[in-house]
């Protein structure tokens, strides 16, 4: 399936799969480790957001750049920077060393998605636009499955610190076919231009970028507030083990993978505002469920299918981006769109360790059904798939 990508996506993928397996080897599981160093709900929620404020903060400036210098400068930083810190928080013997650490960790995803995306999309055809960015998806899902599970048990066996050694060494390994790619070659005598960032603001180039930029920001501020909280409340209520919680993860990457390649022929095939706004319409339903149920497999279950639902919007998201945008600027509308990403990122874990804090445990999920809804009406702002 992935033998007809060509060989600098197929690196671009090999890239994608350390860097993932990297990450959720440490995300999935990070409230669990920051506990162990002495800090409660409020202080995970704290570093946890912190790194994402870092990451949203650098995400359209690295989109721009992106453009001009270049994407495999950005993924081999991407390795660098995450093999070091990551090395670094192995070490750590407090919650308060982690902090810069995980902020400086956090910004390789800033370096990575921008640089990716816009990689993707100029090898891409306006027939297999969809079914490209969901064949590339797969790597997210895929190293989701892996990794979660692995760290559960590796903490179990030896502890938290050999996690992040291991996840050091992954990261590090990537920056051999980060440096492999070749990218596409200029004209010779073709000089490397700066992007009219001018363009972004001509109407229906805005449109996209405001609804793909608003409404990632409430769904992801939903996931944020549910993901800091699941770990914490399958600990605390069920007396999970963390191999258990790595479950968790690992069900909703697996209904992931199985959506990828579905949702990216939907895309190209039918309207991504249609796909957009039925799968954000039954997502909160799943979220609302949780506080119904004390049963922690069916918890497993509603977790997963809202995720899944929620990554079905990927390939149409990001069509829509890479339709409407002028080429030379889709790092810079990636960025828009994943500073969106990142800033929900960055609120939701604040939100949701505040309201698992102070009111019900179920709390969190309510509110996450609340913000997902309210996408919707951002949604319908966006023009429909033009007649053919």
């Amino acid at each position: 399936m992935l033998r007809g990508l060509g060989r600098d996506l197929g690196l671009l993928f090999a890239v994608n799969v350390a860097f993932g397996l990297s990450m959720q080897m440490i995300n999935p599981l990070f409230p669990l480790f920051l506990g162990t160093l002495g800090a409660g709900e409020a202080e995970a929620s704290y570093v946890v957001s912190a790194g994402n404020l870092a990451a949203t903060l650098l995400m359209f400036p690295s989109g721009v750049v992106v453009d001009r210098f270049g994407k495999r400068l950005f993924l081999a930083l991407n390795a660098v920077v995450g093999g070091v810190t990551v090395y670094l928080m192995a070490s750590s013997g407090s919650w308060g060393v982690v902090l810069p650490l995980y902020v400086a960790y956090s910004l390789v995803g800033a370096l990575f998605v921008p640089a990716r995306m816009a990689m993707v999309s100029e090898n891409a055809t306006v027939e297999n636009r969809a079914l490209l960015f969901g064949l590339m998806n797969m790597a997210w899902p895929i190293t989701g499955i892996i990794s979660p599970v692995v760290s559960g048990l590796i903490v179990e066996a030896t502890g938290w610190r050999m996690v992040y050694l291991v996840s050091a060494a992954v990261s590090a390994v990537s920056l051999a076919p980060a440096l492999m790619i070749r990218g596409r070659e200029r004209e010779p005598g073709a000089a490397r231009k700066a992007p009219d960032l001018k363009r972004l603001l001509e109407r229906d180039t805005l449109r996209v970028l405001f609804v793909m930029c608003v409404a990632p920001f409430l769904m992801t501020t939903a996931i944020g507030a549910v993901n800091l909280v699941v770990p914490l409340y399958l600990t605390e209520v069920y007396g999970l083990t963390p191999f258990t919680i790595g479950l968790f993860f690992t069900a909703s990457n697996l209904v992931t993978l199985v959506t990828q390649i579905p949702s990216g022929r939907l895309a190209d095939r039918y309207d991504p505002k249609r796909i957009l706004l039925v799968c954000t319409a039954v997502i909160p339903i799943f979220y609302a469920l949780w506080g119904f149920t004390d049963n922690w497999a069916l918890l497993l279950i509603l977790y997963a299918v809202a995720t899944g639902l929620w990554s079905v919007t990927w390939p149409s998201n990001l069509t829509m981006l890479s339709t409407m945008v002028p080429r030379e600027l889709q790092g810079a509308g990636f960025g828009i769109n994943a500073t969106g990403l990142r800033l929900g990122f960055t609120v939701g874990p604040l939100i949701g360790g505040y309201l698992y804090g102070n009111f019900s445990s179920s709390s969190p999920f309510l509110f996450a059904a609340l913000s997902t809804a309210l996408a919707l009406p951002i949604i319908l702002i966006l023009k429909g798939k033009p007649e053919e």
